[in-house]
């Protein structure tokens, strides 16, 4: 008798295989990259609010640095800003500042932040930056979207969309900053087209404007520097020891309105208050007979090429003209000067005489503009 024989698959068990299993990447490691992103995010708009390109022209921003000696401001604060709220997690928002490279300096508490350093002035940001004009109404998303057209041609400081004073209404174009002259040359230079719409772009406006306007560009004065992070409280120095205003104080500070007509509602107290809604006036020179006013400018943050450019942007008129609006050069401003100079003179003359200030006619008269009785100088003007 003979075995049978065994098939070899008789007794082999078969060995089950385990398929492959794709493991995707763990929830710890995902949302330590969402935290990465939105970390990145929230400390990028935060330097922006403390940058040397925004601090100085933020005039709210600047107000918030200087209510605290050492520049500190509340954390809270800055999260209530319209390009804070979709970053709700307060501790992710410490974290990301305290992470600043260089700029930021975070309270031990984590419940405010300051700059490390001071502002550092920008002397040539006119020169780097562009103007665009022909953007549609203002969207929700339409600064985000504006970064983001813009940044794709260079590195950008900032993007400033411009807005009406009174309203705050969008204009339809900005001011865009670059990092480099050779950045904005570029752009500058290049037909550009948003949503299918040409733009007019011009390469510092400003500086575009002066030329315009007869001045020399390199005169443009940048805008006030921010003292910085801990020295914001400014003590109130006696009168006498006041610094003593100078000619050069006023250059590119005076602008002239040539072709004006007086009339009844129509003088030196009207074009005061016409002015008043585009800066902060100081001396006002507009002779008896003459059809020509010039103007001081004392807001801190606008030169004379910039008020001459928004009111002709916007189509000044007064008494029913447009005048022709434009910069005072150097021998005006010193002629302006030399008046203002006489005039003060003259009032604390006439102070003295009178025992003190006061009397009837107070600073500057009674009448205004060539409606006053008496007194040797025709130009009734007067400073704020």
């Amino acid at each position: 008798m003979t075995d049978t024989p065994v098939q070899v698959e008789d007794i082999v068990a078969p060995v089950e295989t385990t398929p492959a299993v794709e493991t995707p990447e763990t929830p710890a490691v995902e949302a330590k990259a969402d935290n990465s992103a939105l970390k990145a995010q929230i400390l990028k708009q935060v330097e922006f609010y403390f940058s040397d390109s925004n601090l100085p022209s933020d005039k709210f921003m600047s107000e918030l640095v200087s209510k605290n000696k050492e520049g500190y401001v509340s954390i809270a604060k800055i999260s209530s800003f319209k390009r804070m709220r979709e970053f709700t997690d307060k501790d992710l928002i410490v974290e990301a500042l305290r992470e600043s490279p260089e700029l930021l300096q975070v309270s031990e508490d984590g419940l405010t932040v300051r700059r490390k350093s001071a502002v550092v002035p920008t002397k040539d940001h006119f020169q780097r930056s562009i103007y665009a004009k022909g953007f549609g109404e203002e969207t929700p998303s339409l600064q985000l979207e504006l970064e983001e057209y813009f940044g794709q041609f260079g590195d950008i400081k900032q993007v400033r969309m411009r807005r009406n004073n009174e309203t705050s209404a969008f204009k339809g174009s900005v001011f865009v900053e670059y990092s480099t002259l050779d950045e904005a040359n570029k752009v500058a230079s290049s037909k550009l087209q948003y949503k299918d719409q040409d733009l007019l772009v011009m390469q510092a406006y400003c500086e575009m404007k002066a030329k315009e306007l007869g001045l020399d560009p390199s005169e443009i004065r940048a805008r006030p520097q921010n003292k910085g992070f801990n020295n914001n409280k400014k003590e109130k120095r006696p009168r006498e020891e006041e610094k003593v205003e100078t000619v050069d104080d006023m250059k590119n500070k005076v602008i002239r309105l040539t072709g004006l007509t007086s009339g009844e509602g129509a003088g030196l107290k009207e074009i005061k208050d016409a002015m008043k809604e585009h800066f902060r006036y100081g001396y006002v020179k507009w002779p008896r007979e003459s059809d020509v006013a010039e103007i001081q400018i004392k807001s801190d943050d606008k030169d004379a090429a910039m008020i001459a450019a928004d009111l002709q942007e916007s189509g000044f008129t007064f008494n029913g003209t447009k005048p022709e609006i434009s910069a005072a050069s150097d021998e005006q401003v010193q002629a302006f000067f030399d008046d203002k100079k006489n005039w003060e003179a003259n009032m604390s003359s006439r102070e003295s005489s009178r025992g003190g200030r006061g009397g009837r006619g107070g600073r500057g008269g009674r009448g205004g503009r060539g409606r006053g009785r008496g007194g040797n100088d025709r130009k009734k003007i007067r400073t704020d």
